[in-house]
C-alpha cells in the first residue's frame, strides 16, 4: 500500500467485472470511497494492463443508482427498501408454502455469468439447491457455448492438459475475439501484449471470423467466411491434415478412437467444396490445415460467435477432433505449465476419460418433451415455456442470480410475460436491472472492493475449454478495501443462501472451485448452521485443497506467481487403463452430415445475416448504463459494411429497423469496413423491455426480439439461433 496524500490512499484489488479479473490499484478517499482504479504495473502477471470497464470499477460501488437496499414488492405492487433479514424471512415462508404444494420442480434458479466470477456465492448457492433437491437449474452456458460441455462428453477429456498459448507455435481461433473479450483463446492476462510477443517469437495465428476483428488483424492468416460455416471449414482442415498425413500418428495409434470414422466422415469436404460453401479460398482451407497440422505445439479454440451461429455441438466437437488427431496434448514426461494454484489439486496423466453421456440427466422438460437433460444442463430458451404452460406442475418461483434475463435471454417478449406470472421471483442484484423491476424481491449485494476475493473462478476456467483459464501458475487474494456505502444494509451475496437455509431448516455441505474437475473427487465440507460464517472463511472453503493454501497468498501479498515452486510434470498412463479419446463418435458425427445437406436456417427474402461481437466497454448489460463506457457509439449501433450502408440508402447514425423472420428491432446504422459484406453485426445485452417507449440512440437495440426459442434450436442444449440470424433491412 502506498500513500498518494495525506487525505487518499492506494490499496490492490481486483476487477471482478469480466473473467480477466485484472490486477488494479485503487484511490480510496479520507471518506473510504473508491474514486478512481488503474492497472497494477507491478503486477508480472497483467503487467499494468486493465481496460475502460476496470477504470470505471470504483464507480460501479459508487454510482448512486446502485442498491443500498433490498426491495420488496408492496400490496399496491411497488418496490419498496426492506431489512434483508426481514426480506430472507418473508422469502423462505413464501417459497416453502410454494416447495409445500407443489414440489421442489415448480422452482427453478437461473444463474447468470456473473454467478461464477463468484466462487463463494455459486459453492453456497449451488449447496441450497442441492439441500432443497432442486432440479430445474438454468444458466447462461446454454445460451452462451453449450457445445463444450456436449463435446467433451462425447469425445473425453485429456488428463494431461492441453498446450497453452505462451509455449506454442501455432494458435487457431474460432469464432472468438479475445483482444476484445479478454477471454476465450489468448491469456486475459494483458492478451494483445502476450499475442505481439508471441508473433514476434514465430507463432503462426490463425482466425476464423466473418469479421476482420481485432484479433483477425494480429493473424498470420485470416479465413472470413459466411456465418455458420465454421463446421465445413474444420471438416476440410481436419480431411486436409488426414489425407496428407500429417497427423500426429503415434498419438492417434496410442489414445485415440473412431479415427476412420472422422476420416470417412469429412471425405466429402474437400478445398474446393468447402470454398463454395464457406466462401473463402480453396487455397487458404490448405494453408490453414498446413500451418496448423506442421507445428510442434498449439491448440484451437472456439468461441461464443461459433457457438451461437446454429452448430454449436457440431463445432465443438471438430475443435476437439483436431486438437486430437495432431497430438495437442501433454505427454508423459513433460513439464505441466500451471499446475494450478487455488484449484484443487489433481493428478495430471497421460491418458483419457473416456467419452461419458451426452443426455439422460433426468427427465425432459415440459415444453421440451423431445430433448432429454443434457449435460451441458437444461435449455434456458425454455424456462420462459416452463413458466408459461398451465397446470399444476409449472414453474411458481424462480431465483435469478448473476444474471439480466430481459437483456440475456432470447424472446424478450415471452421472457417479459413470464417473469410477470410468476408467484415468487427473487433477483440478486446490486443494480435496478430490468429484470430486478419485474421481481418480488431484490437481494441487494455487497460489491467485490468490500468483500473478500480471488482469482479462483478464471483458474477454474480450464475445466470448461482446453486454452482457458491461467496458462501459469498465477493467483492472488483481494481482501476488501472499502466499506459498504454508509447507512446501507447489504450482505454478501452468499450469506443469502446461506440465509434462506438456516430459515428454512437445511444443511448445507459446500464443494470447493466453481466447476467440477474432471477426475477428481471434490472434498465437501459440512456447515455449521447454527452461526454465519465470515466471508474470509467461506474463502477458505472453496480453495480447499489447493496446491497453493490461500493463507499463504495472504502472508505474501506481492506475490502472485508460483512458478518456481516444484515442477509438476505428466504421469505416465496406468498399466491397466485403456480408455481412448473417440474422434468417431456417431451421435455428433450424425450432425456433420445433416450440415453437409444444407443451410437449414437460410430464409427466402431475408438478404442479410445478423451476426453477434463484443463490445470493448461493456460485459454483457453491465456498463450499458454508464455514459463513460458507452461514450463512444452511445448505443449497440447494427454495424453494416460501407458498400452494404450506402446500397440501402443509409448514413452513420441514420436509423434502421432489422426484421428477421421472428421479431425486428429498430437501431442505429453504423459503418465498419472489416466487416464481411451481407452482414449485420450487433451486440446482445442491450435495449429497454418491450413495449417501453425509449430512443435505441440512448437505451440501445434488444438483439433477441429478433430470435425464437421455438424454431432453429440446437439438439441437446437448444440453443436457438442467436447469431448468423437471417434478416432484412429498412430504413425507419
Amino acid at each position: 500500500m502506498t500513500s498518494r496524500s495525506a487525505a487518499h490512499v492506494e490499496k490492490k484489488s481486483l476487477c471482478r467485472i469480466c473473467t480477466a479479473q485484472c490486477p488494479i490499484v485503487v484511490e480510496i478517499d479520507a471518506e473510504g470511497r473508491p474514486v478512481s482504479a488503474r492497472g497494477d504495473k507491478q503486477n508480472p502477471h497483467s503487467e499494468g494492463f486493465f481496460c475502460l470497464k476496470g477504470k470505471h470499477f470504483p464507480e460501479m460501488h459508487t454510482t448512486p443508482g446502485r442498491l443500498r437496499h433490498s426491495l420488496a414488492r408492496d400490496a399496491g405492487g411497488e418496490q419498496r427498501p426492506i431489512e434483508v433479514e426481514r426480506a430472507l424471512d418473508e422469502i423462505a415462508v413464501r417459497l416453502q408454502a410454494i416447495l409445500d404444494r407443489h414440489g421442489p420442480d415448480s422452482v427453478a434458479v437461473y444463474t447468470g455469468t456473473l454467478f461464477y466470477q463468484l466462487p463463494q456465492t455459486a459453492a453456497m448457492a449451488t449447496a441450497w439447491m442441492d439441500a432443497l433437491r432442486l432440479r430445474l437449474r438454468f444458466s447462461s452456458g446454454t445460451i452462451d457455448q453449450p457445445g463444450k460441455q456436449i463435446a467433451a462428453a462425447a469425445h473425453g477429456v485429456w488428463l494431461g492438459g492441453s498446450h497453452v498459448f505462451d509455449e506454442s507455435d501455432v494458435w487457431m481461433l474460432v469464432g472468438t475475439n479475445p483482444l476484445v473479450a479478454i477471454s476465450g483463446g489468448i491469456p486475459h492476462a494483458n492478451p494483445a501484449r502476450r499475442l505481439e510477443r508471441a508473433r514476434a517469437r514465430g507463432l503462426e495465428l490463425i482466425v476464423i471470423d466473418p469479421r476482420r476483428s481485432e484479433t483477425a488483424k494480429r493473424a498470420t492468416l485470416h479465413l472470413q467466411p459466411r456465418p455458420g460455416t465454421d463446421p465445413a471449414i474444420l471438416a476440410g482442415i481436419l480431411r486436409e491434415v488426414i489425407t496428407t498425413g500429417r497427423f500426429d500418428r503415434d498419438f492417434v495409434r496410442e489414445n485415440v478412437a473412431g479415427f476412420e470414422r472422422l476420416a470417412q466422415a469429412v471425405e466429402p469436404f474437400t478445398a474446393e467444396r468447402v470454398a463454395v460453401r464457406a466462401d473463402v479460398s480453396a487455397d487458404a482451407i490448405r494453408e490453414a490445415a498446413q500451418r496448423f497440422a506442421s507445428a510442434r505445439k498449439g491448440s484451437v479454440t472456439a468461441g461464443t460467435g461459433a457457438n451461437m451461429s446454429g452448430w454449436s455441438n457440431l463445432t465443438e466437437y471438430l475443435v476437439l477432433c483436431l486438437n486430437s488427431i495432431c497430438g495437442r496434448f501433454r505427454r508423459a514426461g513433460d513439464r505441466v505449465a500451471n499446475p494450478g494454484v487455488l484449484t484443487t489439486q489433481r493428478a495430471f496423466k497421460a491418458q483419457a476419460i473416456p467419452p461419458y453421456k451426452v443426455e439422460g440427466y433426468g427427465k425432459p422438460l415440459r415444453s421440451r418433451p423431445d430433448m432429454p437433460p443434457a449435460v451441458c444442463g437444461l435449455p434456458t430458451s425454455a424456462l420462459a415455456d416452463e413458466i408459461l404452460l398451465e397446470g399444476e406442475d409449472r414453474v411458481r418461483a424462480l431465483f435469478t442470480i448473476g444474471g439480466n434475463p430481459m437483456r440475456a435471454w432470447p424472446d424478450p417478449v415471452r421472457t417479459q410475460a413470464a417473469l410477470e406470472r410468476l408467484e415468487l421471483h427473487v433477483v440478486v442484484d446490486p443494480r435496478p436491472t430490468d429484470t430486478a423491476r419485474l421481481a418480488d424481491y431484490v437481494l441487494a449485494p455487497l460489491l467485490p472492493l468490500e468483500t473478500p476475493g480471488s482469482t479462483l473462478s478464471t483458474e477454474n476456467l480450464f475445466t470448461v475449454s482446453p486454452a482457458l483459464g491461467y496458462s501459469e501458475p498465477y493467483g492472488q487474494y483481494a481482501p476488501p478495501i472499502v466499506a459498504p456505502p454508509p447507512g446501507s444494509d447489504l450482505r454478501e451475496d452468499w450469506a443469502f443462501f446461506f440465509g434462506l437455509a438456516q430459515r428454512m431448516g437445511l444443511a448445507l455441505e459446500l464443494s470447493p472451485g466453481v466447476f467440477p474437475i474432471p477426475g477428481v473427487r471434490m472434498p465437501k465440507t459440512k456447515l455449521d448452521m447454527r452461526e454465519t460464517p465470515t466471508g474470509e472463511a467461506v474463502l477458505e472453503l472453496v480453495t480447499r485443497g489447493s496446491r497453493i493454501p490461500l493463507e499463504r497468498l495472504r502472508r505474501e501479498p506481492d506475490r502472485v506467481l508460483f512458478d518456481d515452486e516444484p515442477s509438476v510434470f505428466v504421469e505416465p498412463r496406468d498399466p491397466d487403463d485403456t480408455a481412448r479419446l473417440d474422434v468417431g463418435s456417431a451421435l455428433l458425427l450424425d450432425e456433420l452430415a445433416v450440415f453437409d445437406a444444407g443451410d437449414p436456417h437460410a430464409r427466402a427474402g431475408y438478404a442479410y445475416r445478423m451476426v453477434n461481437r463484443r463490445m470493448a466497454n461493456t460485459f454483457n448489460s453491465l456498463g450499458t448504463d454508464l455514459d463513460a463506457l458507452t461514450a463512444r457509439y452511445g448505443t449497440n449501433p447494427a454495424f453494416l459494411h460501407p458498400d452494404d450502408l450506402a446500397r440501402e440508402g443509409l448514413a452513420r447514425g441514420d436509423l434502421v429497423r432489422l426484421r428477421s423472420p421472428h421479431g425486428e428491432l429498430e437501431a442505429v446504422a453504423w459503418p465498419d469496413p472489416d466487416l464481411r459484406p451481407g452482414l449485420v453485426s450487433m451486440c446482445h445485452c442491450w435495449g429497454a423491455p418491450p413495449g417501453e417507449a425509449a430512443d435505441v440512440r440512448k437505451t440501445g437495440s434488444n438483439v433477441g426480439l429478433l430470435i425464437s426459442v421455438e424454431e432453429d434450436c440446437a439438439r441437446f442444449s437448444g440453443i436457438p439461433l442467436m447469431s448468423a440470424i437471417p434478416v432484412r433491412l429498412v430504413r425507419a
